[in-house]
């Protein structure tokens, strides 16, 4: 019986997980498979055998915060490896704690697939080269992340965007309780807590001055995750007019006139809804400098990546700046630009939005498994 782990350091990576061990065993079903990850991984058929996707953190301050605990999980990784090794390792996104445990896994001779390699080419791309020799082989979710990983590995597969096996199996969109029936904007601030503490002031701010001009417009904001309830209730005291959303954003996508949104697959999410909006990310000014000089890609946000051009607005604002975003929102509240990139979005999905990444990748994982079993 072969063995699989499969290792999810976040929750968008726990849920991309459940999908890929959910087709592994359709394809197999003599599959042994542990995870690493969350509730949606140990729903999906895996043996959890630690939690990580509440933990997850970005950038080394907020790392090194939680540098005891992500230790402590390490060690039990090797640990784990030594004594009841897999016969392959399977990383999910999350380069800051999977780039390690891939590089010891395939030290102890474990083959690994790094699946949904980060797009560390926005803004880190010398580090390509060392997620490229973590791995056996690469699965990438864009199409030009080929020839990116390319040129530093003979094995990188593109296997399509997860996040559309989702929309696409996605059951009805509920109703959105308490809405007034007037024009929605959603703020979607992003999944991790220091996103939401970086970003979700100067949003707040762009929707002041939004519904400075727009009175009707109804400000709500996405919560996707109940431990961010205490950080974004604490930042939205002072704004009466804006409310709350908990639990899956679709609900608010699926209403929104107008979304401003965290780069990220919310982007792909809010397009799928054929929803104007505006990508806007947290930087400040040494981080904006580096993603000028050292930025690989053309855009950082995944929308005007499949796109291939700037088909919404995007911004690295400096924290607390919301004018800045509300001057690129506002002229998405005309009704004549709307329509016209609603039209454009809904082309983009037809054309380039295609579920059956996970079954792909999980197809590619056998076939590595194959492969090593057979030498």
């Amino acid at each position: 019986m072969a063995k699989l782990l499969v290792c999810a350091g976040e929750p968008s990576g726990d849920l991309h997980a459940a999908r890929l061990v959910k087709e592994c065993l359709q394809i197999d079903p003599t599959l042994q498979i542990d995870g690493i990850g969350g509730e949606r991984l140990a729903a999906s058929g895996a043996v959890l055998r630690a939690d990580l996707a509440d933990r997850a953190v970005m950038g080394w301050l907020p790392v090194l915060g939680q540098l005891r605990s992500i230790l402590r999980h390490a060690s039990g990784f090797v640990e784990e490896l030594l004594r009841d090794p897999p016969d392959q390792l399977i990383v999910i996104d999350y380069p800051g704690l999977h780039i390690h445990l891939a590089t010891i896994a395939r030290r102890l001779g474990i083959p690994v697939t790094y699946y949904i390699c980060p797009q560390v080419w926005a803004w880190a791309p010398w580090r390509i080269r060392r997620i490229a020799a973590c791995a056996d082989q690469l699965l990438v979710v864009l199409p030009f992340e080929e020839r990116i990983y390319g040129p530093f590995h003979p094995r990188v597969h593109h296997v399509g965007n997860p996040v559309f096996d989702s929309l696409a199996s996605a059951e009805p969109i509920a109703d959105l309780e308490g809405s007034s029936g007037n024009p929605l904007l959603a703020l979607l601030p992003g999944s991790r807590k220091q996103e939401v503490r970086a970003g979700l002031p100067a949003l707040l701010e762009a929707a002041r001055i939004l519904r400075a001009k727009y009175p009707d417009l109804e400000t709500w904001i996405s919560c996707q995750r109940q431990n961010l309830i205490p950080e974004i209730e604490a930042l939205v005291k002072d704004d009466p007019d804006a409310r709350i959303h908990v639990g899956d954003a679709g609900v608010l996508q699926a209403r929104a006139r107008l979304a401003i949104v965290c780069s990220g697959t919310a982007t792909l999410e809010t397009a799928w809804h054929g929803v104007p909006m505006v990508v806007a990310y947290p930087a400040n000014e040494v981080q904006r400098s580096i993603y000028s000089l050292l930025g690989v890609a053309p855009y950082f946000s995944l929308i005007n990546l499949f796109a291939g051009r700037k088909l919404v607005p995007e911004l690295l604002f400096e924290p607390g700046d919301g004018a800045a975003i509300a001057r690129l929102a506002a002229p998405l509240l005309d009704d004549q630009n709307a329509t016209d990139l609603v039209a454009e979005l809904n082309r983009i999905r037809e054309q380039k939005f295609h579920p059956g990444a996970s079954r792909k990748a999980a197809q590619q994982i056998l076939a590595l498994l194959g492969e090593d079993s057979n030498r």
